[in-house]
């Protein structure tokens, strides 16, 4: 697959919600020969995913505002507005939101994980997350988002 210059940015057509986050995808596999995904995250708290290994891809977060904890293997590091972190394949993380909301960019190389991020959420043409949940998911839910994660490579700890 041959790249191609493109320009983006987050527009109805390529944003996409789920309880608690708006996504942009601003970069998408299909678009990068399935080198990278660049997504512009708006998270808010209490959406955050359990600890988890990517055995497939490495992540990498630029934080435009807010604060965000990570957890990587046994350290642990408080990002805010201007750090960047990395995540490395096959190490075991988590993350906590600090302050209420938190907008990010997210890098994923390759890019696969983006299109499962795409097919797990909806589209949003009001570019507005939707609410977060007020129960805790559903068996048949978690039970979803477990084994399609694990089609990606992705392991929940």
């Amino acid at each position: 697959m041959e790249q191609k210059s493109f320009l983006s940015n987050a527009i109805p057509e390529n944003s996409r919600a789920i309880p608690g986050a708006l996504f942009h995808f601003l970069a998408t596999g299909e678009q990068t020969a399935n080198q990278f995904s660049l997504i512009y995250i708006e998270v808010h708290k209490g959406n955050e995913p359990p600890a988890h290994t990517h055995k497939n891809e490495d992540e990498s977060y630029y934080i435009l505002e807010g604060e965000i904890k990570f957890w990587i293997g046994d350290t642990e590091y408080l990002a805010k507005a201007g750090d960047f972190i990395h995540l490395p394949k096959n190490i075991p993380h988590k993350f906590e939101l600090q302050s209420e909301c938190v907008k990010e960019l997210m890098w994923i190389a390759p890019a696969d994980l983006g299109k499962w991020f795409w097919d797990n959420s909806v589209p949003s043409p009001d570019m507005k997350p939707l609410p977060l949940m007020k129960e805790p998911p559903s068996p048949e839910l978690v039970s979803h988002f477990v084994k399609s994660l694990s089609e990606y490579g992705v392991e929940m700890v």
